[in-house]
């Protein structure tokens, strides 16, 4: 009984692997292959050119809800004295200077057969 046992073995044996190496390529997996791309996208955001101040205003809630430094508020203004602005004064505002408007990349992978 064991000898019949081995038998059906070695034939399931060599059936699963091939009889030569024509036959190997039929019985192997498929290889697999991977692609990862990444996608990077870039926002845009408006900022507000020129502001009017309104009363109870200062140079430094300006510059603080606008994300620039009073500094350079003050220069491209033209202003010497940050306690010296009035109401209806229309102002400039700066660009901020370092801003990151990009989401992190993300990552997609794909499989193949």
């Amino acid at each position: 009984m064991a000898v019949l046992v081995l038998a059906v073995c070695g034939a399931t044996l060599v059936a699963a692997c091939g009889k030569g190496d024509d036959d190997v390529a039929d019985t192997l997996p498929p290889i697999l292959t991977t692609t990862t791309s990444t996608t990077v996208f870039e926002t845009t955001t408006t900022v507000q050119r020129y502001y009017v101040i309104q009363p109870g205003d200062t140079l430094s809630k300006i510059a603080e809800s606008f994300g620039v430094d009073i500094n350079d508020l003050m220069l491209v203004n033209g202003i010497t004295d940050p306690d010296h602005i009035e109401a209806g004064q229309e102002i400039e505002i700066p660009p901020p200077r370092a801003v990151s408007n990009t989401l992190p990349p993300t990552t997609t992978s794909t499989t193949t057969a």
